[in-house]
């Protein structure tokens, strides 16, 4: 089987990944795409997703009519052309059609649909960066397929107890990945959502995860300035726009958290130079 690295040496494509609903895991993904934007880079969004929630973000109701979308690129392993959003954002959209290439992709005997994502990316050389949406309810295909293509991955964690335990699932998925498809998957780590300072349990569980990042069962660093909770975030929603342009302090806080994930690059990029 081919390497991911083989096909996307010059690609950063950075998945967002919980299989737990309610995560904050949309919004995460979709307001670093935004932030990626404004920094400048090419960014091309995939919604990998089957509710298209990114989809209608970006799109609004009309998503559920748009045609091509990311199942006949991924079905068809062809390009289509991504829809502009805005300067240097550009979204393969998805709706529930996208839903039927889980049977479709891996009824194939012998058929390594795990790479269909890797070798998908590859026609879309003009692109700095990939940020890829994923399902929120549970762990499927498309949530493998990003993690194989990605060179990044982030965890969205909601600040409560339920959530927290849930998160490992989905670690033991990431090193399952780690150990076979893709060991050049880099962590960048766990991003608290929904944070309410005035919360308790929320500053309990908050520090869980922080003490939690050095032992062996989550060895992964926990960004130290989780996302706060604010309906801002449905707002831009409802409204089909950047939270930034609601809110200049939230844009700030995710054009930080876009350079960290580019700062890792070029530290991993010098370490191999």
């Amino acid at each position: 089987m081919q390497e991911r690295g083989d096909l996307l040496a010059m690609t950063e494509v950075v998945g967002v990944v919980n299989g737990k609903g309610g995560s904050g895991k949309t919004p995460t993904a979709v307001h670093l795409a935004y932030a990626f934007a404004r920094l400048g880079k090419r960014c091309l969004f995939i919604d990998g997703d089957p509710q298209g929630t990114a989809s209608f973000h970006f799109l609004g109701i009309k998503y559920k009519k748009q045609q091509p979308t990311f199942y006949d690129a991924i079905k068809n392993l062809q390009r289509i052309e991504p829809v502009e959003i805005k300067e240097n954002l550009y979204l393969l959209p998805a709706h529930d059609e996208l839903s039927k290439a889980e049977i479709e992709l891996t009824a194939k005997p012998g058929y390594f649909y795990q790479v269909q994502l890797v070798k998908l990316l590859k026609l879309y050389p003009e692109f700095d960066i990939v940020v890829g949406d994923t399902p929120g309810s549970h762990i499927s295909i498309f949530t493998i397929l990003m993690l194989t293509a990605a060179n990044k991955v982030i965890v969205p964690v909601k600040t409560e107890i339920a959530a927290e335990r849930a998160t490992t699932d989905t670690m033991d998925l990431i090193e399952d990945v780690r150990d076979g498809l893709n060991p050049g998957l880099t962590v960048w780590g766990i991003l608290p959502t929904q944070f309410e300072g005035n919360v308790g349990h929320h500053q309990d569980v908050l520090a869980l995860l922080q003490d939690m990042k050095d032992t062996q069962n989550v060895p992964y660093p926990v960004y130290d300035m989780p996302s706060r909770k604010t309906t801002k975030y449905n707002d831009a929603t409802g409204m089909h726009i950047d939270v930034a342009e609601l809110d200049p302090g939230l844009g700030r806080y995710w054009d930080r958290l876009a350079e960290s994930v580019f700062a890792i690059a070029a530290s991993a990029e010098k370490v191999r130079g």
